[in-house]
């Protein structure tokens, strides 16, 4: 185990130290450098503007085992003869596994004229046997394999993301919103007896909305090569709008991310995540970790608690400078991936103790103008997951 000793101050130290978050003069929101378009594409006006990349692939992740998916990346620009707007994409599968879950997920990344503004989004669904430990870091140490004191079945629905206005050169200013909704059933006896469950019961409808600060230094959003990216952002739960249930509860969470330019298309990359909440938070609202975006191995939800962070580093490297041609024109769309990192969950910052290890690789294939196929397989305490997904982790 990883003892608490001053680290938590130190990592978010660095970070800051390091994405060097200053706000930036006014200046043109387009006026980037010539070396930020892909290397592969220099030309840009004989791209075509829509693109659609389909796919089929098992994936296995520790929740929903193996799953059988479908799906496409679909990008295009809203302003094509602008080669420093980043390309917009719509990612999205549709899959069914082995424990007879049905997953569909969707992601759209929509870029305006000029990269004024922005919509992220991330939609999620699932239908799927699930497991819960509890809520804190020794609930989900109780044990290490999916038996009758964890399943339960859920049926889930999520949709999250932001709305952000550029002000200046990096800076944008935004809205940021979260609407899910959770119905759990053939609950066991332990989730029967658990305070959590008992207190906010086996459904819950929420829904959140709140304010986004970035500061955007990349080079590109979805594979960047250099820069940093600070983010903050607060969300206010069932408060607004009155929809969802009568649980109020906030969300703060801040976002650092580092990226070092080793050479052409290397990279050395960095992110330190960090989510607190507050208020009548329902268990399947709690911060979790686990995601395909932070500890590839984890099963989704095992730790969850009132505070959740993770740091990742991970360094990217596509297979670009190869001298034989022969053998780059087979591989210059090619490349891998490795990270290690840690997290942790706990009621507190002043309670967090023990963290998680998590190392992991994978593989990339660049299937669009600085668009990757990512393949990854990760290595929790005692799990495993491999991960196909579009786009890098963060």
């Amino acid at each position: 185990m990883y003892k608490y000793k001053g680290g938590i101050v130190f990592l978010f130290c660095f970070f800051i130290v390091v994405v060097r978050a200053q706000v930036p003069k006014v200046g043109d929101p387009t006026d980037k450098t010539s070396d930020q378009l892909d290397s592969l594409y220099h030309s840009r006006s004989t791209e075509k503007n829509l693109m659609f990349t389909p796919y089929v692939a098992p994936t296995y992740t520790p929740e929903l085992e193996l799953l059988f998916s479908a799906g496409a990346l679909m990008s295009f620009k809203l302003q094509k003869d602008n080669p420093f707007v980043d390309r917009s994409s719509i990612p999205f599968s549709v899959g069914y596994s082995t424990n007879e879950s049905v997953s569909i997920a969707a992601f759209p990344y929509i870029y305006g004229k000029t990269d004024k503004m922005r919509l992220l989004t991330m939609l999620f669904y699932r239908d799927m046997p699930d497991n819960y430990w509890g809520v804190g870091y020794d609930a989900g140490n109780r044990t290490s394999t999916p038996d009758e004191t964890t399943r339960y079945h859920r049926q889930w629905f999520s949709a999250e993301g932001k709305v952000v206005h550029r002000i200046n050169k990096s800076l944008f200013v935004g809205v940021t919103y979260d609407f899910n909704s959770t119905k759990a059933t053939e609950l066991n006896e332990y989730m029967k007896s658990d305070i959590y469950v008992q207190k906010y019961g086996k459904s819950a409808t929420n829904f959140g909305l709140g304010l986004a600060l970035d500061l955007d230094k990349r080079d590109n959003v979805q594979n960047p090569y250099k820069g940093y990216y600070f983010s903050i952002s607060f969300l206010k739960y069932n408060n607004f709008l009155k929809i969802g249930d009568s649980n109020e509860f906030l969300k703060a969470t801040l976002d650092t991310r580092k990226y070092l330019n080793l050479g052409d298309r290397k990279v050395w990359a960095f992110q330190f995540k960090t989510q607190y909440s507050d208020g009548e938070i329902p268990w399947m609202d709690l911060p979790q970790l686990g995601t395909q975006f932070d500890l590839r191995g984890y099963q989704w939800g095992r730790f969850r608690d009132k505070v959740a962070l993770f740091g990742i580093s991970e360094y990217r490297h596509m297979f670009s400078g190869m001298r034989m041609p022969s053998i780059r024109r087979y591989l210059k769309h090619v490349g891998f991936a490795a990270w290690a990192g840690f997290g942790s969950v706990a009621s507190s910052y002043e309670e967090i103790e023990d963290f998680l290890p998590n190392l992991g690789a994978g593989l990339r294939i660049e299937i669009q103008p600085r668009m990757n196929l990512r393949l990854d397989y990760g290595v929790a305490k005692d799990r495993r997951g491999f991960y196909v997904a579009f786009s890098e982790a963060f």
